[in-house]
Parts: C-alpha cells; sequence; structure tokens
C-alpha cells in the first residue's frame, strides 16, 4: 500500500507555520498546488481548534468571519459540507483531504474557465 501524499507529515514546515490565512484570497488559491491546498486547508482547521479551545463556539466564530469564504467559489457544493465537518471537527484523515483536494481541482479548473 502506498502513502498518500496528502499525509499532514508530508506538508513543508515553510507552508505548515508561514502561510498568512488573512493575505489568501481565492485568486491566490487557484494557484496552489495540492501540498500548498493541503497546507492551506489544515492551517484553517488549526486557526479554527485554536477559537474552539479558547472557549468560542462555531457560531460566535462565524458570526465574527467565515473561515470557508475563500474556498467558496472554488469548491464544490457536494465537497462544502465534508470540508466543514472535516474541519470543525479536527478530522486529519488522508483519505478524507484526498477527497476535498480533488474537489478543490475539479472547482478550480471550473473557476478558471468562467
Amino acid at each position: 500500500m502506498s502513502k498518500s501524499q496528502f499525509h499532514s507529515s508530508n506538508i513543508p514546515t515553510k507552508f505548515r507555520y508561514s502561510m498568512n490565512l488573512s493575505n489568501m484570497k481565492t485568486k491566490d488559491l487557484i494557484h496552489l498546488s495540492n501540498e500548498e491546498l493541503t497546507s492551506y486547508v489544515y492551517a484553517i482547521q488549526e486557526k479554527l481548534q485554536n477559537k474552539l479551545d479558547s472557549g468560542l463556539s462555531i457560531d460566535d466564530i462565524i458570526d465574527e468571519e467565515d473561515p470557508f469564504e475563500e474556498l467558496e467559489p472554488i469548491l464544490p457544493q457536494e465537497v462544502y459540507p465534508i470540508l466543514v465537518l472535516n474541519i470543525i471537527n479536527n478530522i486529519r484523515s488522508d483519505t478524507i483531504m484526498e477527497a476535498i483536494i480533488e474537489g478543490l481541482q475539479k472547482g478550480i479548473k471550473e473557476y478558471k474557465n468562467k
């Protein structure tokens, strides 16, 4: 069985810790590699988990900001709930991440063809 390219241990440190979420826009995301998209999703997940751990509810967080806003234009409708549940529940499954990245790649192609 081959090791998945999406495993969190394969994310380069420079992306795991230095990706600036506040500056990433959809127009930037469409140029990221699969590895960088994975890092971006994990970075959103970590940021959201830190807020949840601080005592905020998901409703409080969404009232302040939409952590999924920049992904929405490139995320197919059928993948959106998978992404949201994955991030909110802090799931780090290679299989789920592969489905999310495949969905993002499909959405990126559609977004670029508009």
